[in-house]
């Protein structure tokens, strides 16, 4: 699966808009598999802003570099923990389209520290647009 590409001008960190309307079509796509509920959506979108408020604290206080080296295996951690959820009892066990979308977010999003911030504005636009839609627990 290709990663996703967040920007139109990297350099300059203009963000690619297509992206949102990706984020709307998957957003639509996982409200019509109706296999996740918008409670578990919320609580890896809340352990990723978590991760994201740690990583802006770290990169403040010491070096960029040092601070993203320390966030990626964070992120390889909440795909085990993703992966862990897909088991044959997991509360996760049907959501595929939520798994694959989740997954090749954080894939994306480790790249580089902008490829990070720009992950965390398409999950948040998926989460926006998966509650305009009308998911609910």
């Amino acid at each position: 699966m290709p990663a996703l590409e967040f920007y139109r001008d990297r350099e300059k960190g203009i963000l690619d808009p297509t992206i949102f309307a990706r984020a709307q079509e998957v957003a639509k796509e996982l409200v019509e598999e109706g296999k996740v509920k918008s409670s578990q959506f919320r609580n890896y979108f809340a352990e990723l802003r978590a991760l994201e408020n740690r990583f802006q604290k770290e990169r403040k206080e010491e070096d960029e570099a040092l601070a993203f080296a320390r966030l990626v295996p964070q992120l390889e951690l909440l795909k085990a923990k993703l992966a862990y959820n897909t088991r044959s009892q997991g509360p996760l066990r049907e959501a595929h389209r939520f798994v694959r979308f989740l997954n090749e977010a954080l894939d994306s999003g480790k790249r580089t520290p902008k490829d990070f911030e720009a992950m965390m504005k398409y999950v948040e636009a998926v989460l926006a647009y998966f509650y305009a839609f009308g998911k609910k627990d």
